[in-house]
């Protein structure tokens, strides 16, 4: 390399550190991304929000993730960097030089400096404006899709006391066809409203949410006497449903404001509020603190990364890609552990934030002394241990299991010539008729072509690469989502077990969601690295030709794939169950992790055009509790209501008996035309079991196919359009597929860098999986949205890009 003055060498490190500071920022932030795009997307697609909202969700979004991602770029580009040049023996040089690591730390210490300053700006400033900004706009977009969010044939309870349920609703219209008006709650008397059509409107600046309804009718009962029943046209009718909606919208913005919504000086006005709670006033020094000790994080990585990435290793950048994430998992291990501390005053609260980096930068400090006078990273009887006898042992036993596959070969081999040795000698091989044999025939054995010591070696490195990426993967995932939840945790005094179980399963469900990105990420890079140390170069000098090459990558992402679709039909029905009930122990919603039934919901939708309301259900009698049920005709208007204080099964005829109720008939106007009371029980056949109230109410990613296929079904019978489910049974096959195309995708590109090495690659999955998943969110939101076949818009993407991997293949010189 030559001689370097001091400014000339901080030039050139930091030139080294600022490609993988902006690479690893890049995928950092772009994972976190996916995960705000995962959990978006339903209130994106059922909202229909525009390129410009979803655009202004994404910008007040980031700063709360690029306070995260610049510690954790900062140390993977120093990991990268040093360890770059340690595999090139380039520090080896400057130490021989006389050059000590100290001094390399002075480039280091000033990029990591001005990194700490810029987000203590976005800690300061950015982070309270983004995250009050995205209430702000959530609550507008709220009020302007108001109606949007009542959907066809999906009961909605969320003004106080009513509840409202649509019929039917024509594309591209706010106008609602045949609308059912009730009261959550049925008290003794009874008022229910059935209408032609309706639709919502906000008046009076927001605060008001009004119900306009076209040819309504009112029914008026008394449980208590249902002999007196009135029935009133209304015609036009306007009903109040809230009166001040944007008040306690705005009012629950301003006083539920969390602590990262505060401005610095609204914490301190916390802090020192003597009619505050201790614990508040506790997590309100906290979240000073933290404004600064998080952005210090940036020095004290930069001291730990230098001794950490020098090695004399080939291979460093894995082993430092590997080593950023596990250093930060423990970070921000330290620092949640610490909050909770410093809440229930167990620590002090700028002892507790600034703790993790006072124990970072000592330890830093003693490996950067011990690594620049030239001695191993681990105490010497430690390191001896592992160098003489852990390494010796496993040397050991890796010799021994050759040893045995070499002895099992050559016995084989023994046998294999023993046989044909004795077929020659036989005479009745030589002979044949008693004359001796003119030819004798030899065909080869067939051997097997795949995998061959080529194709072993390939996965090999290629599970390898997958391995830490999937770490990385996920170890990014859940410190995004801890920083999330940890006040919740915090404020409902959530046990560790309890997290931690949480945790467990949803890795399930975050490694299914990112297998396709990793896959892109890992193939990359897999083949990157090849290329760098010129193994493909050998390959293709021995007649190998590339498409060979890619064989052994892509059996193992259809081995992924095939993983991936198990998990989502074997697995993950099971554990995002556990996660929902877990996420309701962590949001201290008191009794919603134990019951998940449709009997703890006091309305159905049947089948055909029935719905029922209950106060209860016994699953052990198969008894339901003051069951009203509405009878619709096939223009939406109320035929029939039938009331019985108690409803059992009667298994040996498949009927409801139903005891001490009443039966109302109506004409096409809604006035009565009949009325019948009965005390003895009355045989009535509806299609609806015992099963189906007893049966548990999932969300789609808690069913496997056949469940959500039967599902599906269910609801489709009862006249109800739900384009949005049908996208999510067909993912249930494509999804996974996604991983395969993932991998076609990369090999292209993977051979097309030449030996620019695993960054590139790198960069380059960055922009291939945003492009994709834009491609996808867009087809998949058309699927929902009805515009297009469920089948065409979840198989699209994956068809697109498919057919745009095959062409660029063709062009790969193989």
């Amino acid at each position: 390399m030559g001689f370097l003055r001091p400014r000339r060498l901080d030039r050139y490190l930091i030139r080294e550190i600022l490609g993988p500071l902006a690479l690893g920022f890049s995928v950092y932030t772009f994972i976190m991304l996916i995960r705000f795009l995962f959990q978006s997307a339903e209130m994106i697609i059922r909202r229909g929000l525009g390129v410009d909202v979803v655009g202004e969700l994404l910008l007040y979004s980031l700063p709360n993730i690029v306070v995260l991602t610049i510690p954790m770029a900062m140390l993977f580009a120093i990991l990268i960097a040093v360890g770059r040049l340690s595999s090139d023996s380039e520090l080896v040089a400057l130490r021989a030089s006389g050059v000590s690591l100290v001094s390399l730390y002075r480039p280091i210490l000033t990029l990591s400096l001005v990194l700490t300053l810029i987000n203590v700006a976005l800690m300061v400033w950015a982070l309270p404006w983004g995250n009050h900004s995205l209430q702000v706009l959530r609550f507008e977009v709220i009020s302007e899709t108001m109606a949007r969010q009542v959907e066809p044939r999906v009961f909605y309870s969320e003004f106080k006391g009513k509840l409202l349920y649509v019929f039917g609703q024509e594309e591209g219209s706010e106008d609602w066809d045949g609308v059912f008006l009730a009261e959550a709650l049925p008290g003794t008397r009874n008022e229910v409203t059935i209408a032609e059509r309706g639709h919502l409107r906000i008046a009076d600046g927001g605060e008001q949410v009004i119900l306009d309804l076209e040819n309504a009718v009112t029914h008026e009962v008394d449980f208590s006497s249902p002999d007196s029943f009135e029935s009133i046209y209304l015609g036009e009718k306007s009903v109040l449903l809230d009166d001040e909606f944007a008040s306690t919208q705005r009012s629950r913005i301003s006083t539920s404001k969390s602590l990262r919504e505060m401005s610095f000086a609204d914490l301190r006005a916390q802090a020192y509020d003597r009619d505050a709670s201790q614990e508040l006033r506790n997590l309100a020094w906290v979240e000073m603190h933290k404004k600064f000790s998080i952005p210090a994080a940036c020095l004290v990585f930069g001291l730990f990364a230098l001794p950490l990435g020098f090695n004399n290793r080939r291979g460093g950048k894995a082993s430092g890609f590997a080593l950023s994430i596990l250093v930060i998992l423990v970070y921000y291990v330290m620092i949640s552990n610490g909050e909770e501390a410093a809440r229930f005053g167990r620590l002090t609260p700028w002892l507790a934030m600034w703790l993790p980096n006072i124990i970072m930068a000592v330890a830093g400090l003693l490996l950067l002394a011990r690594r620049n006078r030239d001695k191993s990273l681990m105490v010497s009887r430690i390191d001896r241990w592992i160098r003489r006898d852990l390494w010796a042992r496993l040397r050991l036993f890796s010799g021994w299991r050759k040893t045995r596959k070499r002895r099992r070969r050559l016995k084989r081999t023994m046998r294999r010539r023993a046989a044909q040795q004795a077929a020659h000698q036989r005479p009745e091989a030589a002979t044949a008729g008693g004359r001796a044999a003119d030819l004798v025939l030899r065909l080869p054995r067939p051997r097997l072509v795949f995998p061959n010591t080529t194709d072993r070696y390939v996965v090999r490195s290629f599970a390898f690469v997958f391995l830490l990426v999937v770490l990385s993967g996920l170890s990014i995932y859940i410190i995004a989502d801890l920083s999330e939840q940890i006040d919740e945790i915090m404020k409902n005094s959530v046990p560790q077990g309890v997290v931690f179980e949480y945790y467990q399963y949803l890795s399930l469900q975050i490694f299914y969601e990112l297998s396709p990105i990793l896959v892109l990420i890992a193939t990359l890079i897999t083949f990157s690295l090849l290329q760098r140390t010129n193994e493909v170069t050998a390959w293709k000098a021995l007649g190998i030709s590339l498409y060979r090459l890619a064989v052994p990558a892509v059996m193992a992402a259809l081995a992924i794939a095939a993983v991936c679709g198990w998990l989502g039909e074997e697995v993950l029905p099971a554990s995002n169950s556990r996660v929902a009930q877990l996420n309701d122990v962590i949001r201290g919603r008191e009794g919603a992790s134990i019951n998940y039934r449709r009997a703890d919901r006091q309305w159905l939708l049947g089948q055909g055009r029935y719905v029922y309301n209950y106060l209860r259900y016994d699953s052990r009698r198969e008894e339901l509790q003051r069951l009203q049920v509405f009878e619709f005709d096939d223009q939406h208007r109320l035929v029939g209501r039938l009331v019985a204080q108690r409803a059992t099964f009667d298994e040996s005829t498949g009927r409801w008996l139903f005891e001490d109720g009443w039966v109302r008939r109506f004409d096409a106007g809604g006035t009565p035309v009949s009325y019948t009371r009965f005390a003895e029980p009355r045989s009535v056949d509806f299609p609806e079991t015992p099963e189906y109230f007893d049966s548990e109410v999932r969300a789609p990613e808690q069913m496997d196919y056949g469940e959500l296929r039967d599902f599906v079904q269910e609801v489709e019978a009862s006249g109800q359009n739900v384009p949005e489910l049908e996208v999510q049974l067909q993912s249930k096959f494509a999804y996974p597929v996604i991983s395969l195309v993932m991998a076609l995708v990369a090999l292209p590109f993977a051979f097309r860098l030449g030996r620019q090495g695993a960054l590139y690659g790198l960069g380059i999955a960055v922009v291939l999986g945003f492009a994709f998943y834009v491609v996808y969110v867009f087809f998949t939101t058309l699927g929902e949205a009805a515009a297009l076949p469920p089948v065409v818009a979840v198989w699209s993407p994956s068809l697109m890009f498919g057919l745009l991997a095959t062409y660029l293949f063709l062009g790969v010189r193989t």
